[in-house]
């Protein structure tokens, strides 16, 4: 057992006194050393950001945007006041809503119902679509047939040589009869004994719309068919024969006489018997050319005869009551509203369709429709229109015409950004008069022509 001390307190005190000094001790030498030592400066390091609070940098894409959508849109308010009460305006940038003048509400398109038609026809019949018009005979060694059966294959654009030289707005993709009728030759054909017989059981035999007014018969459009050549026509004749198959039948058959065939009876209208082979055939151009040609030009019989073929395609009914049908089936499906139509031309004052359904149409065909439009200045129904304006050339739309209805409808290009998509329907007693219409284009394209790809992304970027 250890030992208890002797005086407990002198032992306590001893070792606290021991202790205090050796905490001094450390003190001082610690408070020593500190002097001896320089202390490190404690100056700020600046560090800048690598872009600017404010740069464009951080929002190109916004700013770009901007900058482009209010130009545009600030030069729209311009033209509001300038539309007629009876009618729609829409104009849609860059998938922004420009301007809406009761979009909503239909009015009468006049031609602009082309475009309608046009897109429904891509969908159906497809952009690479060929019209095939075929010739059947019976044919002996000697190159002597009976009747030689000459079948319509719904081909609007089938032309004579010298036919668009008499047109107002020419053919540029026409189907060459003088071809056909070579291919005849060359088949061995010598002789005819009997007819050309005009072939049109394609399409009905309903020659006019019921919807048009007849001071429209002949003249706007029809008599219409599946056999159908010159628009009808039969050239140096003034007036068209009612029968467009028999026409048709009459130029091939003056064509076959210049090329030495030597044919004993005049041309006939008859549907073709069984069995009788084809010897011949031409094709037309792809459909989006004939397509070009209906709306550059605004061809009402294209038109008329595309959508019978519309009808024919998807019902197996070549008429313009299966067309439209069709047409209404292919909308909905594309929740298109605001459509009531006629006829496939716009000839038909009864149509109605409103500018957002034309929006919706020319948005969804925006990779094929810039190029199958009237170029303002140039060419079609617009070549006479904005030949002084700065949207020459770029401005591509499809004009509509009625007595008291002016349209204008497509897209304002602009070299390396979308294009402005417009729609202009006007319905108002006197509108169609170029005083009252071309103010109202001439405002609104140079308002359109505010768009700009100015300034870029790459403009933006310091």
């Amino acid at each position: 057992m250890s030992r208890r001390a002797r005086n407990p307190l002198s032992v306590v005190v001893t070792a606290a006194g021991i202790g205090t000094a050796l905490l001094v001790v450390a003190y001082f030498y610690v408070n020593g050393v500190a002097h001896r030592v320089d202390p490190k400066s404690e100056a700020t390091i600046a560090v800048s950001p690598r872009v600017p609070v404010l740069s464009a940098r951080r929002a190109p894409n916004t700013l770009s945007t901007i900058t482009r959508i209010d130009r545009l849109d600030r030069a729209l308010t311009t033209v509001e006041g300038r539309i007629p009460s009876s009618a729609c305006l829409a104009v849609n940038w860059m998938d922004r809503s420009m301007l809406d003048v009761r979009a909503d509400t239909a009015f009468v398109p006049a031609s602009s119902t082309k475009l309608i038609t046009a897109a429904v026809a891509l969908k159906v019949l497809g952009k690479d679509f060929t019209y095939i018009t075929n010739v059947h005979a019976k044919m002996d060694a000697n190159g002597t047939t009976g009747d030689l059966f000459f079948v319509g294959g719904g081909d609007p654009s089938l032309i004579r040589a010298e036919y668009p030289s008499l047109e107002k707005y020419a053919t540029t993709a026409g189907t060459s009869l003088e071809k056909l009728a070579d291919a005849i030759v060359a088949s061995g054909v010598r002789q005819i004994s009997g007819s050309v017989v005009g072939v049109d059981t394609r399409y009905d035999n309903i020659r006019f719309v019921a919807d048009w007014p007849t001071s429209f018969y002949m003249t706007e459009a029809g008599p219409l068919g599946a056999l159908f050549v010159d628009d009808g026509m039969i050239l140096g004749q003034q007036f068209k024969p009612d029968n467009p198959a028999l026409a048709a039948s009459q130029e091939l058959t003056n064509l076959l006489v210049a090329r030495g065939v030597i044919i004993a009876a005049a041309p006939r209208h008859e549907p073709l018997p069984d069995d009788v082979p084809v010897i011949a055939s031409v094709a037309s151009a792809p459909l989006t050319s004939v397509l070009k040609d209906m709306l550059v030009n605004s061809d009402n019989n294209t038109a008329e005869l595309v959508l019978k073929e519309i009808g024919f395609a998807a019902k197996k009914a070549g008429s313009t009551v299966a067309g439209l049908q069709t047409v209404q089936e292919v909308l909905a499906k594309w929740k298109i509203k605001d459509v009531v139509m006629n006829d496939g031309s716009g000839l038909a004052s009864s149509n109605r369709i409103s500018c957002s359904a034309f929006q919706k149409i020319l948005a969804q065909e925006i990779d094929v429709f810039p190029s199958l439009l009237a170029i303002a200045g140039e060419t079609g129904t617009i070549r006479d229109a904005f030949t002084d304006s700065s949207v020459k050339g770029s401005l591509v739309a499809k004009t509509g015409t009625l007595s008291g209805v002016k349209a204008l409808t497509g897209y304002l290009t602009i070299e390396n950004s979308e294009p402005v998509i417009f729609s202009l329907v006007m319905n108002e007693a006197g509108i169609d008069n170029k005083s009252a219409y071309r103010p109202v284009w001439y405002a609104l394209s140079d308002a359109l022509n505010r768009a700009k790809s100015t300034p870029s992304l790459e403009q933006l970027i310091p």
